[in-house]
């Protein structure tokens, strides 16, 4: 029994006096046996205190640790003896409360941190639209501030505009009701409204009196729009830009209306720029782009116009939607129609600009769509009534293609001293030009026992307006080069670019201005005509003038002084702006050049480019390839021999693309009396396009990339 009681298993376990025996047998060298005895028995102390306290108790608490009240005031709960709450809680009259672990949270899964990252995501674009609307709201406040600016304080009409302008802008029930009347069954969901409407610019009323407008006056002279296709029920859903883009150029011949004619130019300019960034494709979005290059909003300067932008973006965008290419089989007639008509207004838009700025032309001006379209306007009875015209003037566009391959845009000079008859090849393509025309003459003859539009008639006469100027723009390249080897007044190069000249003013003063849609006009025409009379004028300079007889020269005068009449009425003029104007000061400017003012005033019994209250314009050196002071003109007799030969060796340039940068960096001179809505640094600027709007001149661009 001995031996069993000393059995190390069967020995009670003394924890203290184990833990006190390994740690002897244990203790680290360098540390006093002494010291770490006090160490163990103030360890020992304690615990036997602790012990003896619980065995006091006769219970142990229901806890571990300090209660959430002790645990605050960072002291050991203290109990007595048969109590299960500690006496601090019980002497404050709180209740004991024990502490609870605290739950944790489980690890979020890959899901959870992509859903989250998703929701984030989601919000910062809600901000981001947020932040969007604020700007766009902002940039419209600031274009109607802007309009609002143009109005007259004194004048009444503008008092009504003005107050329109404040009740429908930002006016939710104005757009309600459009969208309200416009909805059908095939509007689709997610549809918004333009902004023009969506903002309350313009009413129902408003909406349908501009198209009716544009159809009836804008799309006559660039025809390419069909008015089956193009109306404001399929538009304004399917098309927001087109849209825009009709309802702000027919804002600018809306007489009751042309106080809002800039704010809808900003709306069509900002949905321009979208349409760009956003990369939509579109046979209506390049029409709008096409409108928008050939009727632009005058500027200052021609290189503040962007129409020439518009006019790329356009043809860039009919290529990638092979409108060059003859329609699918699958499209609709109507539909079809429309596709070739938008690609052959652009083959005319890039080739007038291609001849009026002797530049490579975007497109190939031998184009199979062109060279196979002589009967495509009678293809169908959908066709419109302007389609012929088109035709025309497609063919008439091969034939100056043709004219530049024959001249080359380089070594001309060196190719005329190689033996090149520039004159004799310049009244061949002018021959060529006025056959090609007699013959459209005779299809406009039977079209119009069809459809006896007056419209009609007028364009018939435009198209025999711009064949002589492009006549005269052919001869007038080779008068430059002719007249420094010999010319004499009866050179027949001399007197076919004179009866050209003079056959496109009469046209205009004659024909078209009596119609009253002259105001209604491309400007490109107004840009021909300019440069017919130009071109007369410089004749009477003095080194030129012993190649014309006295009748002649007086003719001449009459002639000028009608056109300047014409371009400077009340009746053709929308405003200082209107490229009309502008080019009638210019035209004043060459008669002040070179004194032919009293001449004038004595073959006519007024002067009626002096009663529109233009102020002194500056000398315009055309056609000097110098813009500067050139020496003295040589005086000659005006009467001389028949025989005899002028010979000139100064530099000078005849040519269109010559005239037009010349006349465009002209300052001419603001008019005195066109109201003061068009005066004033308040003139509409591009800032969508990065361009200051810190100008207030007068200068259109003439539209450069006109045709018609």
């Amino acid at each position: 029994m001995s031996h069993l009681h000393h059995h190390p298993k069967s020995e009670p376990f003394d924890s203290v006096s184990s833990l006190s025996s390994w740690s002897r047998s244990t203790a680290m060298p360098g540390v006093s046996q002494s010291a770490l005895s006090q160490f163990q028995l103030a360890d020992e102390s304690d615990d036997a205190h602790e012990v003896t306290a619980r065995s006091s108790r006769g219970s142990l608490p229901p806890r571990s640790g300090a209660c959430v009240h002790c645990k605050s005031l960072k002291v050991r709960c203290e109990y007595a003896q048969g109590h299960s709450s500690c006496r601090r809680c019980e002497t404050g009259n709180i209740q004991c409360l024990g502490r609870s672990r605290k739950k944790r949270k489980p690890a979020p899964t890959h899901e959870d941190l992509q859903e989250k990252a998703h929701d984030q995501d989601r919000q910062i674009q809600h901000l981001l639209v947020q932040f969007d609307k604020l700007k766009d709201e902002h940039k419209i406040q600031k274009w109607l501030a802007r309009a609002h600016a143009y109005a007259t304080p004194d004048s009444e009409y503008s008092r009504e505009i003005e107050t329109k302008m404040k009740k429908s802008f930002m006016n939710s029930s104005v757009a309600a009701s459009v969208a309200a009347y416009f909805t059908n069954v095939s509007t689709a969901p997610g549809q918004t409204l333009p902004d023009i409407v969506r903002y309350g610019c313009l009413d129902l009323e408003d909406i349908q009196n501009l198209f009716e407008l544009f159809f009836a006056k804008v799309n006559p002279f660039f025809s390419i729009l069909d008015p089956a296709l193009h109306t404001p029920e399929n538009l304004i859903w399917t098309s927001p830009f087109l849209f825009t883009v009709i309802c702000a150029v027919a804002l600018r011949y809306c007489q009751s209306q042309r106080k809002l004619y800039h704010l809808a130019q900003d709306f069509a300019r900002d949905a321009a720029g979208k349409a760009l960034v956003e990369g939509s494709k579109s046979v209506d979005i390049c029409q709008a782009y096409l409108l928008l290059a050939v009727y632009p909003v005058p500027k200052k300067k021609w290189t503040e116009d962007r129409s020439w932008l518009l006019m790329g973006v356009a043809i860039r965008m009919a290529l990638e939607l092979d409108l060059h290419h003859p329609p699918p089989p699958h499209c609709d007639k109507r539909e079809a129609l429309n596709r070739v008509r938008t690609w052959l207004n652009c083959y005319c838009v890039d080739g007038s600009h291609a001849i009026q700025f002797g530049k490579m032309p975007m497109l190939r001006l031998d184009d199979w769509m062109a060279r196979t379209t002589q009967e495509w306007y009678k293809e169908s009875p959908m066709n419109l009534p302007f389609d012929v015209h088109l035709c025309a003037y497609v063919q008439i566009i091969l034939i100056m293609a043709q004219w530049r391959s024959l001249i080359g845009d380089r070594n001309l000079e060196q190719k005329i001293k190689d033996g090149f008859d520039i004159a004799g090849a310049a009244i061949e393509t002018e021959t060529r030009l006025s056959n090609e025309l007699n013959l459209w003459v005779e299809r406009y003859t039977e079209e119009y026992t069809l459809n006896p539009l007056q419209i009609c008639a007028y364009r018939g006469n435009t198209t025999q307006m711009i064949t002589a100027y492009l006549r005269l723009v052919v001869l007038a390249s080779a008068f430059q080069h002719v007249v420094k080897s010999g010319i004499s007044r009866d050179c027949d190069l001399l007197k076919r670019s004179i009866d050209a000249a003079r056959m496109v003013i009469q046209i205009m003063a004659e024909r078209l201005y009596p119609t009253g849609h002259l105001k209604f006009a491309m400007e490109a025409n107004f840009l021909y005509v300019a440069f017919a009379a130009a071109y007369l004028v410089n004749l009477l300079r003095p080194k030129f003038i012993p190649l014309l007889d006295s009748k002649t020269q007086d003719d001449i005068i009459v002639t000028v002084s009608r056109l300047i009449e014409v371009l400077s009425s009340k009746d053709v003029v929308l405003d200082g702006r209107h490229t009309p104007a502008l080019y009638s000061r210019f035209l004043n400017s060459l008669l002040t050049k070179y004194n032919i003012m009293e001449r004038a005033s004595c073959l006519s019994n007024s002067s009626p480019h002096r009663s529109q209250g233009y102020s002194s314009a500056p000398h315009t050196y055309w056609p000097d390839t110098a813009q500067t002071d050139s020496p003295p003109d040589r005086e000659y007799p005006a009467q001389y021999e028949p025989d005899f030969v002028y010979q000139q060796s100064s530099n000078m340039d005849f040519s269109i693309n010559h005239f037009v940068r010349t006349v465009s960096g002209q300052g001419i001179p603001q008019p005195t009396n066109y109201g003061h809505e068009y005066q004033g640094n308040n003139f509409q600027s591009w800032d969508d396009w990065g361009v200051s709007d810190n100008f207030a001149g007068s200068w259109s661009s003439h539209n450069i990339n006109g045709w018609r």
